[in-house]
């Protein structure tokens, strides 16, 4: 009888748990004589040594939703897996590695296909249906050389072969619907710092295989940048957000499909063919910070010091995006060093001034008068005390309300002489703070 969905899941639990007679190599030393696969998983261990032979070395993908070196998915919606192995030999080059696909025929574990390909590693492996016909195809992101040089293969599995759709380089890749037209495409990032070369890539799938439908530039003065996500802009219409870091600060760049062009709104495309508009010096990440459900991006803009020669300051402008416009959906003060933030008023929006104090974790919020460039009176201090200095019989609590907690160290707010004259109160701060993610 065959296997259903029940006891695959078990066997996918043991094969996470336990190491089969393929030595694991997941950044770990080499095992001596590993255990052997025994009772259920037997079958599929069987099918794999029948073709990789008991030395071979299993792969497992160092991020996305599937680790395992060996892979159970239902791709065609049987309610029958199919297993897909990850692994090199011995005998092959540095370079070589496989994928196997072990079926399920007349009640047992079968190895039907095994491919080739120029790689030292497994990234990622994803499946999408990318063609609408009910069959998922696998995406596997290769480790070329090392981590710095990624490929991107397509598979597509049928009559007990696999195929190859599409080899494309890439710095991360996205499965999507993003036009909504109820078919998947494959959103390809490339980044290339040394060349300064930044583009996006869609691929779809045509009656030839996979086809580059559309693409646009980005911001080629980014050095790194962070995993995709899909979200929606502020009008509904779904989008990709991509964070990135330049040499200095950081920005992100909004996607997304119109008319079947890849359209990058904010990026300066005539002039210095950079992301101005979300430039901020602190590398803070695009998040849903008043959960509404839309990403807000976080924006830049002056805060004064209230030391006339200390370092520049910044309020943090978490803007929402609809595809022309950025909206201010909430003001912050972020303290990147210590790890809290907090949320400004309208009503003091342009009226304060920060005194900074990076040995003694403290930040010093006074009254400004802006229009007059006039520094005024202290309203409050927030410090980051270390839990067992705060726990001491020594700590000098007075005037001293506590805010939040972490593991190692106590947030504490003291008011100061002008927080009477614009209501703060204890409860006021406590109110306004937030620990980052």
């Amino acid at each position: 009888m065959k296997l259903k969905k029940g006891i695959i899941m078990l066997l996918v639990m043991c094969i996470c748990c336990m190491s089969c007679g393929c030595a694991y190599i997941d950044n770990t030393d080499d095992m001596v004589s590993p255990p052997e696969l025994t009772g259920e998983m037997s079958p599929i261990a069987d099918a794999l040594y029948a073709v990789a032979g008991k030395d071979c070395d299993l792969k497992y993908p160092s991020t996305g939703s599937h680790r395992s070196a060996i892979i159970l998915e239902d791709i065609n919606g049987d309610s029958i897996f199919e297993a897909f192995a990850f692994y090199s030999t011995s005998g092959d080059e540095m370079t070589t590695m496989h994928i196997n696909v072990i079926c399920q025929s007349g009640g047992k574990w079968v190895s039907v296909s095994d491919q080739t390909i120029v790689a030292t590693g497994v990234e990622m492996v994803e499946f999408c249906d990318l063609n609408n016909n009910g069959t998922e195809e696998i995406l596997v992101g290769w480790d070329v050389n090392g981590t710095s040089e990624k490929q991107l293969s397509v598979f597509a599995f049928g009559e007990e072969t696999l195929t190859q759709q599409l080899l494309q380089a890439y710095t991360s890749f996205l499965c999507c619907d993003l036009d909504n037209n109820g078919a998947n495409e494959i959103f390809v990032h490339l980044l290339n710092a040394a060349d300064k070369s930044n583009k996006a890539i869609i691929y779809n799938y045509n009656e030839k295989g996979m086809a580059q439908t559309a693409g646009c530039i980005m911001d080629g003065s980014v050095k790194s940048a962070a995993i995709p996500v899909l979200s929606v802009l502020s009008n509904g219409q779904k989008a990709i957000y991509i964070d990135e870091i330049k040499g200095v600060g950081s920005v992100t760049e909004v996607l997304y499909l119109s008319k079947g062009e890849l359209i990058n709104p904010l990026l300066d495309s005539v002039n210095s063919f950079e992301n101005i508009s979300t430039y901020r010096a602190a590398s803070i990440e695009t998040k849903d910070i008043n959960g509404d459900g839309i990403l807000e991006i976080p924006v830049a803009s002056d805060l004064p010091n209230a030391v006339s020669d200390g370092e520049k300051l910044y309020y943090t402008n978490w803007c929402s995006f609809n595809g022309e416009k950025l909206s201010i959906k909430l003001v912050t003060i972020v303290n990147t060093v210590d790890g809290y933030y907090l949320t400004v008023p309208n009503s003091m929006v342009g009226y304060l001034a920060v005194l900074k104090d990076i040995e003694t974790h403290e930040r010093k919020f006074y009254h400004y008068d802006s229009k007059n460039a006039v520094l005024g009176k202290l309203l409050f201090t927030v410090t980051a005390v270390d839990a067992d200095d705060w726990a001491g019989k020594d700590y000098d609590h007075r005037n001293k309300t506590e805010l939040s907690r972490t593991e190692d160290t106590v947030f504490v707010a003291e008011l100061g002489e002008g927080a009477a004259a614009f209501a703060i109160t204890a409860d006021v701060i406590k109110d306004t703070f937030y620990l980052v993610d």
